[in-house]
């Protein structure tokens, strides 16, 4: 497919592609699934609460669309292993979207130790379980794949109340960019997408509506983000149309990041 033609498929299709979410049961994670299983990818979805699984499965079926689903702790490695070791994946990893991962609303010096071992061990450690079984996936079966990993915002920029949240996304980037040229030899491109302030559950816990209206009208946008504000970035770093970009974080934030 040449570049023009590639221009012109902006209808992106992902039939007969392995897709592997993780972070699936809520927010950006289950936004990213449901967009590419409406493309028409074979989805693994994943995530920690399985009830939230469920409910995404029957929510496609009622559009006959099938997603497979399996509970994990990303930051279980063995529970990583397992994921990647299933049948559904006998053929390989096309794409691994890594949206699993947590906060805490805490001042730094109120974070406990065992709460900032849980921040580490969720969001760095569950990162690179997760970017080396994909890898080694990819490696097997010599796919030239995508890997997109959801970063912050805040990765770029301080936020008070969520420092060690902060460094692990930072640190996800470095770890991200420096995978990216490992394996670029190999065709398998490794990006960021790095949303602003979006309306999840995880925003839920320290936002009221009022305070959602008030960060939205601090927004150029003139809004916070939703989870599905996500979705087209993430297809288009997963498709063919940047086959030509590794190693770089998408910031999609509604250009708050341009109010420092």
């Amino acid at each position: 497919m040449n570049n023009r033609q590639k221009v012109e498929a902006m209808e992106l299709d992902f039939t007969g592609k392995s897709v592997v979410v993780t972070g699936a049961g809520s927010g950006i994670g289950r936004a990213i699934a449901i967009g590419f299983a409406r493309k028409g990818a074979s989805v693994l979805a994943s995530d920690i609460n399985e009830a939230n699984l469920l409910l995404l499965q029957q929510e496609l079926a009622l559009e006959q669309i099938k997603v497979e689903i399996k509970a994990c702790n990303v930051s279980v490695q063995q529970e990583v292993a397992d994921l990647f070791n299933s049948s559904f994946l006998d053929r390989g990893v096309d794409v691994l979207v890594h949206s699993a991962g947590l906060t805490y609303f805490k001042k730094f010096t109120e974070t406990s130790a065992d709460e900032y071992r849980t921040l580490i061990e969720t969001n760095l450690s569950g990162t690179y379980y997760c970017l080396q079984e994909t890898v080694s996936k990819m490696k097997q079966h010599q796919i030239a794949g995508s890997i997109i990993v959801i970063s912050s915002i805040n990765a770029h920029r301080p936020l008070p109340g969520q420092a060690v949240y902060t460094s692990t996304k930072a640190a996800i980037e470095s770890l991200c960019q420096s995978l990216a040229v490992e394996v670029a030899p190999l065709q398998i491109r490794v990006n960021c997408l790095a949303p602003g302030a979006v309306n999840t559950n995880l925003s839920k816990v320290a936002m009221t509506e009022e305070s959602k209206l008030s960060a939205g009208r601090n927004i150029p946008y003139g809004r916070i983000g939703e989870p599905e504000d996500m979705v087209g970035t993430a297809l288009f770093l997963a498709s063919s149309l940047s086959e030509y970009m590794t190693g770089a974080s998408l910031i999609i934030d509604g250009g708050l990041i341009l109010k420092r």
